[in-house]
């Protein structure tokens, strides 16, 4: 388990890295870059999906705001992922960025036009970091977490908010945010 709640941010780095190459001439995609770095991502955020289940495993009580985090959580997931997917997409069907810009359109009501795609492009990300950020919390409160765990998922969110070509950052703010879960506690041995 440690190597997928290590390797969940890790890859939102890389995608981070492979965005900064993409960009290079001045454009996001199409091409090679684009796809490699979006897999990064929508791999990233499958296992996201299996950090917040096991973060729900962890919590002992309460378990009801434990479930209802993950839950929240899991929502965003979906909605990030259905974002990647579209965006993979369009990426394999255009020729160049203007041609990505009309195919998305087409897209932008997929799958159907259910009328919940503008509430999942805000509301999704929220929801995501309200999960993982709940339960850091409850883990803090379980001595699982240290105090300054939350507050580098929050300033993680925020950078990758403020401006996605600091997502290596962003990703390496969520992923030394988890790292104290990875550590083995060892039982204290009275020497004396």
């Amino acid at each position: 388990m440690n190597k997928i709640l290590l390797t969940a941010p890790a890859l939102l780095v890389a995608y981070g890295i492979v965005r900064l190459i993409d960009g290079i001439d001045g454009s996001h995609g199409p091409g090679l870059a684009w796809t490699v770095g979006h897999m990064f991502m929508l791999l990233g955020f499958l296992l996201y999906a299996v950090v917040l289940v096991h973060l729900r495993g962890l919590v002992r009580r309460p378990r009801w705001q434990a479930s209802v985090a993950m839950t929240a959580g899991l929502i965003g997931v979906l909605a990030f992922v259905r974002v990647i997917v579209i965006d993979l997409i369009v990426g394999f069907r255009a020729a160049d960025r203007p041609e990505m810009s009309r195919i998305g359109d087409e897209y932008d009501r997929w799958p159907g036009n259910l009328g919940i795609y503008d509430l999942a492009y805000t509301v999704g990300p929220v929801l995501f970091l309200l999960g993982l950020l709940t339960l850091a919390i409850l883990l803090v409160r379980a001595h699982r977490l240290p105090i300054w765990s939350p507050l580098l998922l929050v300033l993680g969110f925020v950078v990758i908010t403020v401006n996605l070509d600091l997502m290596p950052l962003g990703g390496a703010l969520l992923l030394a945010a988890i790292v104290p879960l990875t550590r083995t506690v060892r039982p204290l041995v009275n020497a004396g």
